[in-house]
This record gives C-alpha cells, structure tokens and sequence, in this order.
C-alpha cells in the first residue's frame, strides 16, 4: 500500500495526463465505431430502397406492360408510343367554340356549300342552344 501511495505521489500528474490520453483515443475509436455503424445502416436502407423501386419496375414490366404488348393490338400500342399513326386513323384537332367562330368570321368561305349564318354561329356557342337547333332541323326534315 506504501508502495502504491509514493507511486501516485510521485507519478500522479503523469498517470493523469496518460489516462486522459487513454479516454481521449477510446473516445475517438468509439466515435469512429458510431460513425462506421450509421454509414453502414445508411447503406442498408439505401440498397433497400433500390431493391423495392427494382422490384417495382419488373412487377410493372412482367404483370401489365407484358400482357399489354403480347395482345392482339400490341403492334398499335408500340406504334402509338413512337408517335406513328396508322393510314385509317386520323389526327383530331379539338378548338374552342371562340376558335371557330373566329375562324367562320375571318375566313373567306364561299367555296363552302353552306355557310351557317351569324345567328346559327351565335346558337352553336351554347351547347344546349345547339342540340336544340339541331334537333329543330332534324324534325323539319323528317316532317
């Protein structure tokens, strides 16, 4: 015991300092180990998550775009997705009822057979004035 007491009396302050240095490397190894552990956890998630979008795609491919293709209009599905168009079918150009009205205002029409007047035009804005005109029409014409 004797022994032990003039040690720390006279080494004290070193074993102190030795010590310190001691927790200060197991304090940075254990920082490291922590580190090393949440890069690790991070790295599962992330292939986790590449895996279930992987996993997605192919469910995707094999359950719809799969049976999709392998039907009797697939050929036409594939065409559509490049932008070609097939010679029965046609390219529809959808306008405002303003777009046509300006359109019947602003263009020279004489070479059309029938020319609705400005009243018939003004009617056709309103869907329901324009079944209604042409329901009118139709019963003159069966009458």
């Amino acid at each position: 015991m004797f022994q032990l007491k003039t040690i720390l009396n006279t080494y004290g302050t070193k074993i102190k300092y030795a010590l310190r240095v001691v927790f200060f490397v197991a304090m940075i190894f254990a920082i490291r180990t922590y580190v090393n552990y949440l890069t690790v956890v991070d790295s599962i998630e992330t292939v986790n998550v590449r895996t279930a979008s992987v996993q997605n795609e192919m469910d995707y491919a094999q359950n719809f775009q799969k049976k999709y293709l392998a039907s009797d209009y697939g050929y036409l599905f594939l065409a559509h997705d490049n932008s070609m168009v097939f010679w029965w079918e046609e390219i529809i150009l959808f306008k405002s009822s303003w777009d046509v009205l300006e359109s019947w205002f602003n263009v020279d029409l004489t070479h059309i057979p029938y020319r609705p007047t400005e009243e018939e035009q003004r009617k056709m804005l309103d869907p329901k004035k324009a079944w209604n005109l042409y329901f009118a029409e139709t019963w003159e014409k069966i009458n």
